[in-house]
């Protein structure tokens, strides 16, 4: 129904679209005297963001594992539609005409202003993600050849993460591509108790290609879809429907988006014109080499520090090689493609086989109850509380919040022992159970492929006679569910 929506970019401002080599150069504009500088409160909270993050988005395991995602400033950047400088346009023109994009560039006054920011007070902030993202930037601008969009989109992966493989944001978006966990799952993505395969660049890369190409399908424009992959299709849709438009720039006039996604497409454009002649703008790119690596199966859970020592390299290089991994742990259910360093397979194969019993260590799930700690987890597993802290990222001292997930290592051969240790007989209202808000595109089945359980067990839990649920909604799911 909107395929027939116009490809590329209408101009939204003042100044034409440009896509180098494709376009007439655009004239020089007019002298205008410079602009002031934006007050500098409102960059101060946008730098805070994208640098330091929220402290509300550490709340949860994978947060506090996390670093703050760069979406998280977008909303607050002073993106302005004022006009900018003559020097401003002139120089962005000679950097889009020196180059060959395959994405339409818009060099209107907000992508300008956001031109402005980035050579401005984010200098150092643009200069670090960019460096950061050369070691991906073949890789991803590959796998978008590969499914027919533009390759210049890669940069969607700088606004949204600066290109930080464990971005974690206040929407609970994760990885370079900052998904969310429903959107993940949609487009092929596994999120388990062991692994998330957002903070994975290759297959998250695959999987934001995916949906970028079917946002445009759907909107028949760029722009359009790169809303779309920020507030999500229904919102867009919504807005063109009731404000009668089918331009992104002209929607972007309208109170039909909110600040993050009106900044947001202005952002990446402004980072493409940066990206692809960074030395015009005086940025210096240091890129950090990808490192090589070759596949290891292994089958059940190895402590990443054994694998580690069979290496002969330090831990956290096992973990850089798969930040997928959730744990300090391979799954203990499943076989997994190990990334190991290149040449080293066969000899960690064999030392893993070799390994000694004390080497050795299986893994149990455990859900906090209210009034749990480290310590008492401890005792009642029977194992160290530095081990359930190391195994698990955790300060020893960390306050423990009910219905977090813990993995428990225990000898091997005995982590399907339950433990019987409690304090007192508890009542039905008292079983261990998690309290879950229920996201915007989660459905039933989702939820309990999540949390290990079946869409008939959430149904008799929350008193429910279908399958329709409501975002916001808090459901109560039940761990110990052998008296289900």
């Amino acid at each position: 129904m909107l395929a027939g929506l116009p490809l590329g970019c209408a101009s939204g401002g003042r100044a034409p679209s440009v896509a180098a080599q494709t376009s007439p150069a655009a004239a020089p504009r007019q002298a205008q005297a410079p602009v002031a500088d934006p007050a500098p409160a409102p960059i101060a909270e946008a730098e805070a963001h994208l640098e330091a993050g929220l402290a509300a988005a550490l709340d949860d395991d994978d947060a506090a594992r996390g670093e703050p995602a760069a979406i998280d400033g977008v909303g607050a950047l002073p993106v302005s539609d004022a006009p900018a400088s003559a020097e401003t346009m002139a120089r962005a023109v000679a950097a889009v005409e020196s180059e060959t994009l395959d994405l339409p560039v818009e060099l209107n006054d907000a992508v300008l202003s956001c031109i402005d920011l980035y050579q401005g007070r984010l200098f150092d902030w643009f200069q670090e993600a960019l460096s950061r993202g050369q070691k991906y930037l073949p890789g991803i601008r590959r796998t978008f050849a590969e499914e027919g969009i533009p390759q210049d989109l890669a940069y969607v992966a700088l606004v949204e993460s600066a290109f930080k493989t464990n971005a974690y944001s206040r929407a609970k978006a994760k990885g370079v591509f900052q998904f969310i966990g429903a959107t993940g799952r949609r487009y092929g993505l596994t999120l388990d108790w062991w692994v998330d395969e957002r903070s994975d660049p290759e297959k998250a890369t695959r999987a934001a290609a995916r949906y970028l190409k079917d946002l445009h399908a759907l909107f028949g424009d760029w722009n359009l879809a790169l809303a779309g992959y920020n507030a999500g299709e229904g919102k867009v849709l919504r807005g063109m429907a009731r404000y009668r438009k089918s331009n992104y720039w002209e929607l972007r006039r309208t109170r039909a988006l909110r600040p993050e996604t009106k900044n947001y497409v202005p952002l990446i454009h402004a980072a493409i014109v940066l990206a692809r002649a960074p030395e015009r703008y005086g940025f210096v790119v240091s890129p950090d080499a990808l490192p090589e690596w070759e596949h290891l199966a292994v089958s059940g859970a190895y402590d990443l520090r054994v694998v580690a020592e069979c290496a002969g390299e330090p831990v956290e290089t096992i973990r850089e090689l798969n930040p997928e991994l959730r744990r300090l742990a391979t799954p203990a259910d499943r076989s997994y493609d190990l990334r190991v360093p290149p040449g080293r397979g066969e000899t960690m194969r064999q030392c893993l086989a070799d390994l000694p019993a004390d080497k050795r260590v299986d893994y149990r799930k455990h859900l906090v109850r209210r009034g749990q700690t480290l310590a008492s987890i401890a005792r009642a597993n029977g194992v160290p509380a530095q081990a359930i802290a190391e195994a698990n990222f955790l300060a020893p001292q960390r306050r423990l919040r009910p219905g977090t997930e813990l993995v428990i290592p225990v000898p091997a051969g005995k982590a399907r022992v339950v433990a019987v240790r409690r304090e007192a007989p508890r009542s039905p209202q008292d079983r261990d159970h998690v309290r879950y808000r229920i996201e915007p595109g989660d459905t039933l089945g989702s939820i309990a492929a999540e949390h290990g359980t079946t869409v008939q067990k959430l149904q008799a839990w929350n008193g429910l006679k279908g399958t329709h649920i409501t975002a916001g909604s808090v459901l109560t799911i039940y761990t110990d569910t052998s008296r289900d």
